[in-house]
């Protein structure tokens, strides 16, 4: 089949890692499959062999980006570039849509393609608008609010989302993890009494970076030896705390180096709980304690829970993890079984199957 994947620009989240990865998986099946993005968008960071079609200003597609500079994209732009785009292609030429970003849905329905359209809803991102405050965020939360209502074949990524708020699902499909780079190694020794923890640093409150980071300074205190190794954080936020570097992996080549060099990896992130949350998974993966607020796949048998917001939690699972070390390597064997089912070969013919499903439904004229 012949299936396009909208997306309003290529970005370094996992988010876009999916994408990517499911592509790729859909070709090896035989599928046709090209991204739709407007020309304002940088090139992809994880790499896909599915063909990028770039759109214009006006909507036209070009198989290759333009050297030209454009002006800075937002939301509204790059959804009128989308919705241009599709206005001006063939109904017939493609068998199925893949909407990912909520704000690709409404391209799709002014182009009258929702009925061949599998949405791919991979957070309920109304939340994140509404948490960033301001009109243009107010907007965006609204038109997000309004993909939910569209009553499209929707496919979440994890069981967290079925009927969750606005949304109405029956069909889950967790991410894949990628085990030739994020994989376990044997247990190393380091210096006597050094520990060394990571987490990704992120900016936005609900990543829970500022929870982690005070918990650490707290273990300090106790533990001289420990340190704080943030992925992607800025420096400059950390220069005035010991022991705390950033560090800025490039690739999931490098990314599953960094977390093997970790002893555990702690999340302090709150929104959405019960979500799919790849650093979770990514650190089971490679065989990293973890000391987590409650993300899938992490649960009591394979990491130590903590209470959101709550750095005293975090403290002392910390704390009963370190000193219970025939546990943690019960934990961390059951993580690296648990995580198997993120197998992308089994992610994409799961994808496929439903794919098959929506095909069948545009065949028949049947509503899902």
């Amino acid at each position: 089949m012949k299936i396009l994947i909208p997306v309003l620009g290529f970005g370094n989240f996992g988010g876009f890692r999916v994408l990517s990865k499911l592509a790729d998986e859909l070709i090896k099946l035989g599928h046709c499959v090209k991204f739709l993005t407007p020309d304002t968008s940088k090139e992809p960071y994880f790499p896909t062999s599915a063909t990028i079609l770039w759109a214009d200003k006006n909507g036209n597609l070009k198989n290759s980006k333009s050297d030209l500079k454009v002006k800075k994209a937002t939301a509204f732009s790059n959804q009128m570039q989308l919705t241009r785009a599709f206005l001006k292609l063939d109904p017939d030429s493609y068998d199925i849509i893949i909407a990912n970003h909520s704000l690709t849905t409404i391209p799709i329905r002014i182009a009258g393609l929702a009925h061949k359209t599998l949405y791919y809803v991979q957070g309920y991102e109304t939340d994140f608008y509404n948490l960033g405050g301001g009109f243009k965020n107010k907007i965006l939360g609204i038109l997000s609010a309004s993909s939910y209502k569209m009553n499209l074949f929707t496919v979440v990524n994890a069981d967290v989302y079925l009927k969750f708020k606005r949304l109405k699902a029956s069909r889950v499909l967790y991410p894949g993890v990628d085990f030739d780079d994020f994989f376990p190694q044997e247990l190393h020794k380091r210096k006597q009494d050094e520990i060394i923890i990571g987490t990704i640093g992120r900016p936005d409150p609900q990543k829970g970076t500022h929870y982690v980071l005070k918990a650490f300074i707290e273990l300090k205190k106790k533990y001289p030896g420990i340190k704080l190794h943030v992925a992607f954080g800025n420096a400059t936020e950390f220069s005035e705390y010991d022991d705390v570097y950033c560090f800025h992996p490039h690739g999931d080549k490098a990314l599953g180096e960094y977390y093997r060099s970790l002893d555990f990896y702690f999340c302090g992130a709150f929104s959405q709980l019960g979500a799919f949350h790849y650093p979770v998974a990514e650190a089971m993966s490679c065989g990293v304690s973890l000391v987590t607020t409650h993300y899938y796949p992490a649960n009591n048998n394979n990491a130590w829970l903590v209470r959101p917001k709550n750095i005293e939690d975090i403290i002392k699972k910390f704390e009963i993890a370190y000193e219970n070390i025939d546990l943690r390597k019960k934990k961390i064997q059951q993580a690296l079984i648990d995580v198997q089912q993120f197998d992308w070969q089994l992610v994409g013919q799961k994808l496929n199957l439903y794919i098959k499903e929506l095909s069948e439904a545009v065949l028949n004229r049947k509503r899902f």
